[in-house]
């Protein structure tokens, strides 16, 4: 399912500046620290998410992974026999809803962590609500380095950096024996332009010659004009710097050109899995549904299924599942409350991963340790691990 991305900078600043209002409002009738939670009743995690708008299907992943996590974590007993139970609010994924969004959940005593928002967009605004009401904010999906480095002690990631990504991109394209690449990078302030930066200081370190760069609108629907300037120069492979919805048209548009070079670039969502042209695009992963590992063939089965429907498992699903099991492991190791989870994710260490094996963070950058990509290939709709 197609979903346009929609992010400004003027949304995002308008949110911010929201965010630090609200930061300053009295948290009368709330527990700032989620102390006065029943120990006897359940744990109760927040989900910031959209459930409507643009960006509902990644809600919709996150919330099929997370509700299936949950009855495996209370088939085995809970949080010290409490059971696990979810708050979800609507967030859009949009900055100006997500600040409102975190001071509902903040207000609410019974909410000792929250997981969100889909984008860094929405999270960092709404981090401010977070940090002043002592509430653990998960960001597990958000790549943005700000959304940790600007943040404080109660924002944690476990997704890899648009550093990373882009970073290992432009290294893995020199290895194929590729010398020069044109590129298309969305221009979005918070993810895209910060995203080419990187790749761009990696290009240059490693002799990769950019033969043009176009930034892109993600809303948009005909990228002909900025593609014809990009490939203008003949480059050798093309990369893309964006999501899997702007992805597929992008790609598509760029083979009704006339360019066959090879595509880098999309995610493993369904508008793009399900993109004719996209075929043979490549991408660094770090979940690969057909990776024969037992715990992610566990995993896959699970969820295939408890959601017969949905024939794929992707890195979203993956990640929210991931993400669950990480907050259930702080709140063993701390307690579950505000005040114990974040003492919680401070501790843990090697927790079991379906998309790294396991994750210890580390506790100055509240990121995980050494991030692993493997090049992935997109062939017949599904992406295998690549040996070209």
């Amino acid at each position: 399912m197609s979903r346009t991305i929609r992010r400004t900078l003027l949304a995002s600043t308008i949110a911010a500046a929201a965010a630090m209002a609200l930061a300053g409002c009295s948290l009368a009738g709330a527990s700032a620290t989620g102390d006065d939670a029943s120990a006897s009743g359940p744990v109760y995690f927040g989900v910031s998410a959209a459930q409507t708008g643009p960006y509902a299907q990644y809600g919709e992943q996150f919330k099929q992974a997370f509700d299936l996590a949950v009855e495996q974590v209370n088939a085995d007993g809970g949080i010290d026999g409490r059971p696990v139970a979810l708050k979800y609010e609507d967030s859009q994924s949009d900055p100006k809803q997500s600040v409102t969004v975190a001071q509902k959940f903040v207000n609410d005593p019974d909410v000792v962590l929250v997981f969100g928002d889909y984008s860094s967009a929405a999270s960092i605004p709404a981090s401010p609500i977070y940090t002043a009401g002592k509430l653990l904010q998960y960001g597990f999906n958000n790549s943005n380095p700000d959304f940790t480095a600007k943040g404080s002690q109660y924002q944690w990631s476990s997704s890899t950096t648009t550093s990373d990504s882009y970073t290992w991109t432009a290294d893995y394209i020199k290895k194929q024996g590729v010398d020069s690449v044109g590129v298309t990078y969305l221009n979005t302030s918070d993810w895209g332009i910060p995203a080419y930066a990187a790749f761009k200081a990696e290009a240059e370190k490693i002799g990769l010659k950019i033969t043009d760069a176009q930034a892109v609108d993600p809303t948009s629907d005909d990228y002909r004009p900025s593609l014809t300037k990009a490939v203008a120069g003949h480059p050798e492979a093309f990369a893309h710097i964006g999501y899997g919805p702007d992805a597929a048209k992008l790609v598509t548009q760029l083979r009704a050109i006339g360019y066959d070079g090879t595509f880098y670039g999309g995610q493993d969502e369904q508008s793009f899995d399900g993109t004719p042209d996209a075929a043979g695009s490549v991408i660094g992963a770090q979940f690969i549904e057909s990776n024969p590992d037992p715990a992610v063939q566990a995993f896959v089965t699970a969820f295939q299924k408890k959601y017969p429907d949905d024939a794929d498992v992707t890195s979203f699903e993956a990640g929210a599942y991931d993400a669950l099991h990480v907050a259930v492991a702080a709140a063993k190791a701390g307690g579950a409350t505000r005040a114990g989870i974040l003492k919680g994710f401070g501790e843990i260490k090697d927790v079991p991963s379906v998309v790294y094996g396991s994750i210890t963070f580390d506790p100055t950058t509240r990121r995980i340790l050494n991030p692993q990509f493997t090049p992935t290939v997109l062939t017949d709709g599904k992406w295998v691990a690549y040996n070209g």
